[in-house]
């Protein structure tokens, strides 16, 4: 009898097919103290190795109509720790990540992935 084990080296093992290098910047959020207005502040640029398409204004219809989804999606290490409000550039584009879940294959952890929309 044979079992298979699902691990992190199965992303990796796509990853190293399919990736993009993008240059990635984090987002720290702080309050100013005399305003309380929300400051955003973007880490200097990096280089990092994640999958990336685009998927050009895909909507879903709920309640309200149509609701833009997304712009481009991105596949990410879970090393990298993608989040909210995150930036990154590739080919001469910027893309701000507005939403980020958790993948799960067989309860193993396996990558980040990130809708984003593209910074106009």
């Amino acid at each position: 009898m044979s079992s298979t084990c699902v691990t992190v080296d199965d992303f990796n093992q796509i990853l190293e097919l399919q990736k993009r290098t993008v240059s990635y910047s984090i987002n720290t959020k702080t309050t100013d103290p005399m305003t309380g207005s929300e400051i955003s502040t973007f880490a200097t640029a990096s280089n990092k190795d994640v999958i990336f398409f685009v998927e050009e204004q895909r909507y879903m219809f709920d309640t309200e109509g149509l609701t833009q989804v997304g712009d481009a999606y991105l596949m990410a290490p879970t090393s990298i720790g993608i989040k909210r409000y995150d930036k990154f550039s590739i080919d001469g584009e910027t893309f701000y990540i507005e939403n980020v879940i958790k993948r799960y294959v067989m309860d193993v952890y396996m990558f980040d992935y990130g809708v984003c929309f593209k910074v106009t």
